[in-house]
């Protein structure tokens, strides 16, 4: 799967083979050029514009910013470049910083689908892993204070009698489509967080204990009352929201009468593909990004009977 959704466009070397090595934990080695890309408190750096320009820094001039990072994380290689993160969320203040004229912090969820595909992917692996070191500052075991290492893929422990290492996580989340018995239908849900009145597929977390399978079978009946079965993976998207992965699924149900007790979704409604197609055309209940996993579960059902 090649760039079908928002955020899944990197092509990088990861190369985790070097991160082991010093001169690559606290910046870029002096051969050749690289690319640093400042973060701030989960906010990505842009240029604003129609549409926004991502600020991705080379190496004379990013030198200054991973000074001041208090974390720098390699991120990877790609056509004779190495990239990099810097978080500076230890200060309180950028505007002293040594960065672009005009660039400031935005939201990347903000931005939506109005950066470019493959930047985004970069953007967003920096941005989880920013979010993740400023948030395991110290040891879960002894409370200590902790170092990043291994490039930045790692945290350490400093208390020599635990010296326990932490290592970025993942969360699952399964997002699905439900069509109706008769597959003339799709189940999508209003939750109360959505703007406006937009309906989409239906996701949640997955427990610990149960399988992908599982999950998907519990939050449609927790949010909606539905049963079903026939579950089967479609794709997957990486969702650095804080730090998801998307795990797509198709499921059929084999009940059909809608119950929103558990007050995640504010109403829920079996949709005809006309219907579907019909409030597409309008914006008002499709997810708004062609690039959505959510929007090309509901895309590819709809192609079926095209």
């Amino acid at each position: 799967m090649v760039n079908r959704f928002y955020y899944d466009a990197i092509s990088l070397d990861r190369a985790p083979h070097l991160r082991r090595h010093p001169e690559w934990s606290v910046g870029a080695p002096q051969e050749g050029d690289a690319r640093v890309l400042p973060i701030w408190r989960d906010q990505n750096m842009v240029i604003p514009g129609e549409p926004p320009s991502p600020v991705f820094m080379n190496r004379a001039d990013g030198a200054a910013v991973i000074e001041a990072a208090s974390t720098v994380i390699f991120l990877g290689l790609e056509d004779g470049l190495s990239y990099y993160a810097a978080d500076l969320t230890k200060h309180d203040d950028t505007s002293g910083l040594a960065l672009p004229d005009g660039a400031v912090f935005e939201d990347l969820r903000r931005l939506a689908t109005n950066i470019d595909p493959v930047a985004a992917g970069y953007m967003a692996y920096a941005r989880a892993l920013g979010h993740w070191h400023h948030n395991h500052e110290f040891c879960g075991a002894c409370g200590a204070e902790t170092r990043s290492s291994k490039g930045g893929h790692e945290r350490t422990c400093s208390n020599s009698d635990c010296g326990r290492s932490h290592f970025p996580r993942t969360d699952p989340a399964v997002i699905m489509l439900v069509t109706h018995p008769s597959e003339d239908k799709c189940l999508m849900g209003h939750n109360k967080r959505f703007k406006g009145l937009r309906f989409s597929t239906l996701a949640g977390f997955v427990e610990p204990g149960e399988t992908l399978e599982q999950a998907v079978a519990r939050e449609v009946k927790e949010e909606a009352g539905i049963r079903v079965d026939n579950v089967q993976y479609m794709a997957s998207q990486p969702w650095p929201f804080p730090a998801s992965i998307m795990l797509g699924f198709r499921a059929k149900a084999y009940t059909t009468e809608i119950n929103c007790e558990d007050d995640e979704l504010v109403e829920a409604r079996w949709f005809t593909r006309a219907e579907v197609r019909e409030m597409g055309e309008t914006g008002m209940v499709l997810p708004p990004s062609q690039f959505s996993i959510s929007r090309w579960l509901i895309d590819t059902w709809l192609d079926e009977d095209a």
